[in-house]
């Protein structure tokens, strides 16, 4: 198969998956309820917002991957024009663009750690009223310990739900 084929391929599944994570994106951001409200309104056509975050990452890896793939499609492109438009050789180029992605993740995980949104603290158990740690205080249990249930139903069903001794 020629390269203009496989050029056109990985930019039409390219278009797909974009859209799919943008519109996935859109459905958890907007449409399926999240924290602590009643279990119903967390799913949509049959899928549990943790199912529709799992097609979320699954989509984007995949995103990634072909991004990646379409870049090395267009190796011989970024080259000539890094040196025609920057002077530059294609692996300093290369390096500039890792810098600038890696500067982009740091960017972004520093924005998230700062700016948590509305369900950042309580999901995670440190906002007020929120999380296990407060349901542990206020029964008088060390975290690690469970409440008597225990999964799969017999003795020796594993150590979720155990007591310390």
């Amino acid at each position: 198969m020629k390269k203009a084929h496989w050029n056109a391929i990985v930019d039409a599944l390219l278009l797909v998956m974009i859209l799919v994570v943008m519109f996935i994106g859109i459905l958890l951001g907007f449409f399926i309820a999240r924290g602590g409200g009643p279990q119903a309104e967390k799913y949509l056509w049959g899928l549990h917002r943790h199912d529709w975050g799992d097609l979320h990452l699954i989509f984007s890896l995949t995103l990634v991957a072909l991004v990646t793939l379409h870049f090395i499609l267009h190796m011989g492109w970024i080259w000539s024009m890094s040196k025609q438009c920057l002077g530059l050789h294609w692996l300093v180029t290369l390096l500039i663009l890792f810098v600038l992605a890696a500067g982009i993740v740091t960017a972004s995980v520093a924005i998230k750690r700062a700016y948590p949104g509305p369900y950042g603290e309580e999901e995670r158990g440190f906002g007020p009223g929120g999380g296990r740690g407060r349901q542990y205080e206020q029964e008088g249990l060390r975290p690690g310990e469970g409440t008597g249930q225990r999964r799969g139903g017999g003795e020796g069903g594993g150590r979720r739900g155990q007591r310390n001794q």
